[in-house]
């Protein structure tokens, strides 16, 4: 018997945005690994937007009000499952929307399950300066007491969460929601390219930053320099290799040409303790590429250190053997194998539905048990191993 839940997500398709993606993909695997199908409600409505994507139902909420939430759950949803990152569901710079509070309050009281995951964490930024956003926090704060369970994409985010709640906070590293290869051919094999991709966030990667970008090409014998996402305003005449801005391409577009290329280039120095939440990361690693930092090293954090699993830009001339590179590409991906897409769909699997997960959990035991009982009666038909 299946299950239906909502998933709450900022924007959906024809929108890009990062987190509907994510639900998306997250969708179709529960429904095809678990039977649990999802119901989507888009907190900002294109006005294109279709009633389905994907064959999911997709739902508006246009009154961005308690009632206008509740009146948008439909039937036989047993769980309310919130994509939650900051920004998109603020309406102005000082919003602060507790009435997503408190009508997932009046849900609960209703006998919904409400599951909520934070892609992020409210801060406000200035320069080099970071600090909590109070008035987000606010909410953040209120979702996770509400949240009969709390999900999030790394340790740092999770020891911030465990203050806030009396739930259990899982972490669930993010997946590459580009797709993953199933074969990674050899960085050997490759042409001598180098991807940058991501949203608007990589000019970090370009800004005054044309000399490293040029002795990462020179190291590494790179030609061609992929610019890959909507355009941005920078300046490659100072770089020595071929600069091919590609736009934005669909998913598999971008696969396969990661899937071609050598290296692939982040810029993590904005969030230096979130490294596993980063979803362009995740896709370099699935695809077997060399990731490379821009900078300085991160902290070693979720299982991720520099220069064992990342190249930083610092440290290249020591890594320059192609076994070194192939060694830390093979220990990026490796890392990556305990955070794919079907990793992540089973730990949110048994989120959404604790009660089944526990059970599959049981009856696995007891078959096991009962294996292992056959193999000790000497009367059973079944040899002992």
């Amino acid at each position: 018997m299946s299950t239906r839940i909502l998933q709450i997500v900022p924007r959906m398709f024809p929108d890009v945005d990062g987190v509907g993606d994510y639900a998306l993909q997250l969708a179709r695997e529960l429904c095809d690994r678990n039977q649990i199908r999802s119901d989507f409600l888009v907190f900002r409505p294109n006005p294109r937007l279709q009633p389905q994507v994907d064959g999911f139902a997709v739902h508006r909420l246009d009154h961005r009000t308690v009632q206008g939430l509740v009146d948008q759950v439909p039937e036989n949803i047993s769980t309310i499952f919130i994509q939650y990152s900051n920004y998109p569901y603020l309406l102005g710079k000082i919003d602060a929307p507790m009435w997503l509070v408190h009508g997932l309050q009046i849900l609960k009281q209703r006998g919904k399950r409400i599951v909520v995951m934070f892609h992020e964490l409210p801060t406000l930024r200035y320069r080099q300066i970071r600090c909590p956003n109070l008035l987000q926090r606010r909410v953040s704060r209120g979702l996770a007491a509400v949240a009969d369970a709390v999900v999030t994409n790394n340790t740092a985010f999770q020891q911030t969460l465990t203050r806030w709640t009396q739930s259990p906070v899982r972490c669930v590293s993010n997946f590459s929601t580009i797709g993953e290869l199933a074969t990674i051919p050899p960085l050997s094999a490759r042409t001598r390219s180098l991807v940058v991709f991501g949203s608007s966030d990589r000019t970090r990667v370009y800004r005054n930053n044309t000399e490293t970008l040029n002795h990462i090409c020179q190291t590494l014998g790179i030609d061609t320099l992929y610019d890959v996402g909507r355009p941005v305003d920078w300046d490659h005449q100072g770089l020595a290799v071929n600069v091919v801005k590609t736009g934005f391409l669909p998913a598999p577009e971008v696969s396969a040409l990661m899937a071609k290329s050598m290296a692939g280039v982040f810029d993590y120095r904005r969030f230096p303790q979130n490294l596993a939440k980063s979803t362009i990361y995740a896709a370099y690693c699935a695809h077997g590429l060399l990731p490379i930092c821009n900078g300085h090293g991160l902290k070693p954090q979720d299982g991720i250190e520099s220069n064992q699993h990342y190249l930083v830009t610092s440290k290249l001339k020591q890594f320059t053997q192609p076994s070194s590179l192939q060694t830390i590409a093979d220990n990026a991906h490796a890392h990556y194998l305990t955070r794919t897409l079907a990793q992540c769909t089973r730990k949110f699997a048994e989120v959404i539905n604790p009660v089944e997960s526990n059970r599959a959990v049981n009856t696995d035991v007891y078959t096991e048990l009962s294996k292992f009982s056959q193999g000790l009666n000497p009367h059973s038909s079944t040899p002992s191993p």
